[in-house]
């Protein structure tokens, strides 16, 4: 007697197939699971937590530059003190380090959610995994 799993006879022989899925190969359906590697999802997010540090770095070297250059170019100016910023250039300077500022912000806040997410979607992974090899232990079987 024939039922809808069963795949048509070929040569003399019968594939049993679920869900239209081939029995042998392809498909995209049943068989191997999906593995995630979580130290390799947990190294990942270090490294964004280092690269978020040395972002900091950077932006304060950034600074310290742009306030010396815009100190030197102050003082050698003719004609007022260097304090009142009379020579155009410096003021950009200025202007461009608190711009720089505000997109190093934003990318140490985008560096840091992503670590997170990261460092959160590891912690899923085992959690998950972790039940399910116990969901698979308690599983009792006629068979032993």
């Amino acid at each position: 007697m024939s039922t809808p799993f069963d795949a048509p006879q070929h040569s003399g022989s019968t594939q049993t197939r679920l869900n239209s899925v081939p029995a042998e190969g392809g498909g995209g359906g049943g068989g191997g699971g999906t593995n995630v590697d979580t130290q390799r999802l947990d190294e990942a997010a270090h490294a964004l937590v280092e690269l978020r540090g040395d972002t900091e770095n950077v932006d304060n070297a950034a600074d310290d530059d742009c306030l010396s250059a815009s100190r030197g170019l102050n003082k050698h100016s003719a004609g007022g003190m260097a304090e009142a910023g009379s020579w155009a250039t410096a003021g950009s300077l200025v202007t461009m380090d608190v711009r720089w500022g505000s997109q190093v912000l934003n990318l140490k806040s985008l560096l840091q959610d992503i670590s997170d997410k990261l460092h959160t979607t590891s912690g899923h992974y085992t959690s998950t995994e972790q039940e399910e090899q116990a969901r698979q232990r308690s599983i009792s079987t006629p068979f032993g």
